[in-house]
């Protein structure tokens, strides 16, 4: 790690150390570990088996992605790569250690084929992240006033809203615009300097508009993970007595999501734990230590199946594949 590395790092923990040791001063952290320590086992249980699913959902996506390159690996194998990369993403120091744990994964299994395998891990983020942006985007007209009750909530609320306009945008001219705006973006591709990344950036464009379809569908998947994890904080919220209907957290959760994206805390600590006492208090008038003890069982959640990508990491070992990129099964031992 290098010492910019570990500034950031100490940074993020520092911020996510002040805002819960600010929240903590605000509320009676008795009452918080009462509702954390009588939480309902089911919802619980239930929240476990829906984050796996959003796992498998991640597999499947990044399959379809892959397939883009005409690369074949059997969903099994991207399964446990995608589980370890969750375990990583968690407690890897940065903000990229999923993508970077894909990424060499996939090189050992598509040895021949890195750069455009890795190119898939990009694609996969980026659609992630414009999923993230969307749905928050849809959600904050129906809590700006909340949003607009102090100087930060406010600027972020507008930060989110440029960003999703931006990416609505961009993804109304890609499936709408016909084959001639395509050609013209990528002559415009063509007309710089001679290099080998700009004729891979213009294959990869090529690749994209002929394959609108499986895009599509890879979108669709990505923000229907955005909905199960809405589900997940519902989930939470029932565990520990908040009776909030489902249609009130799918209001304010995406923005939410959209927050702990942003690379400023250590796995969403302090960011979640805040958003989510300000809506619910607001929204539902739920009293903060019920709220902050939601944010928590959730936040257990996602560890239990992040722990479970450990435990993978320690007796999964892929095979070595051939050059093709076309591969069998590998074997988790």
């Amino acid at each position: 790690m290098t010492r910019r590395q570990a500034i950031f790092l100490a940074a993020k923990i520092v911020f996510a150390a002040a805002v819960l040791g600010w929240l903590f001063h605000k509320v009676d952290v008795e009452r918080v570990w009462i509702s954390v320590r009588d939480a309902r086992r089911g919802p619980v249980a239930l929240g476990v088996m829906l984050c796996l699913f959003t796992v498998a959902i991640a597999g499947w996506r990044w399959q379809q992605l892959l397939r883009l390159f005409q690369i074949t690996l059997p969903l099994r194998q991207l399964l446990c790569i995608v589980q370890v990369g969750q375990f990583f993403m968690m407690f890897l120091p940065g903000p990229v250690g999923d993508d970077l744990t894909r990424m060499l994964y996939i090189a050992r299994l598509a040895p021949g084929r890195i750069g455009e395998a890795c190119t898939s891990v990009l694609l996969d983020r980026c659609i992630g992240l414009a999923s993230v942006l969307v749905v928050a985007t849809l959600c904050i007209p129906w809590q700006w006033n909340v949003l607009s009750t102090s100087r930060q909530t406010y600027w972020f609320a507008l930060a989110i809203l440029v960003a999703g306009a931006v990416v609505c945008s961009f993804g109304a001219i890609f499936f709408l615009a016909g084959h001639p705006t395509h050609r013209w973006f990528e002559n415009r591709l063509r007309s710089l300097p001679a290099h080998s990344l700009r004729d891979e950036i213009a294959r990869i464009w090529g690749l994209l508009c002929a394959n609108k379809a499986v895009l599509a569908r890879v979108i669709v998947a990505a923000m229907t993970t955005q909905l199960f994890l809405c589900v997940l904080f519902y989930l939470a919220g029932r565990s520990v007595g908040i009776a909030a209907p489902f249609a009130v957290w799918f209001t304010f959760v995406p923005i939410v999501l959209a927050a702990n994206a942003l690379p400023i805390t250590f796995a969403g600590l302090g960011v979640r734990e805040y958003l989510l006492v300000l809506f619910l208090g607001v929204i539902a008038q739920i009293e903060s230590e019920r709220a902050l003890a939601a944010s928590f069982v959730a936040f257990s959640m996602l560890l239990v199946v992040c722990l479970f990508g450990g435990l993978l990491y320690v007796f999964y070992r892929p095979k070595a594949q051939g050059r093709s990129g076309e591969t069998g099964e590998g074997r988790a031992t």
